[in-house]
């Protein structure tokens, strides 16, 4: 029997490839506008170990400066920090979208991971 080793992302690194997604299908309606990438954002934030959080939130002080985690941030900023934002929109749009998610406590997360990023870096 074939094995293969643990090859998952890390959640952090998961979570930027799905904003740069969510960036890159926001207008496409043949991706249904990014909906699952945005819901994808939720679910790897909620599956997130402690331990994982603890890596995030040093990966972030250490990538501070660079170029992709601060567009990374501008894209939580401008999509994922308000409910009345796209990316939240595009979330409750999606038909696995269920109310009792925990909204307020989801984006409060992803700014503390993504902080901040006022001007587009790309």
């Amino acid at each position: 029997m074939i094995t293969m080793p643990d090859c998952l992302p890390h959640p952090y690194t998961f979570m930027m490839m799905k904003l740069f997604a969510f960036r890159d299908r926001l207008d496409d309606a043949d991706k249904e506008f990014g909906r699952y990438h945005a819901l994808d954002l939720y679910t790897i934030l909620a599956t997130t170990m402690e331990m994982e959080w603890n890596q995030a939130i040093e990966f972030q002080k250490r990538q501070e400066s660079d170029p992709f985690f601060i567009e990374a941030g501008r894209l939580v900023a401008e999509h994922f920090s308000a409910l009345d934002r796209l990316g939240m929109i595009r979330m409750r749009e999606s038909r696995y979208y269920r109310p009792e998610l925990q909204l307020g406590e989801f984006m409060s997360a992803l700014q503390e991971l993504f902080p901040g990023g006022d001007n587009p870096v790309f």
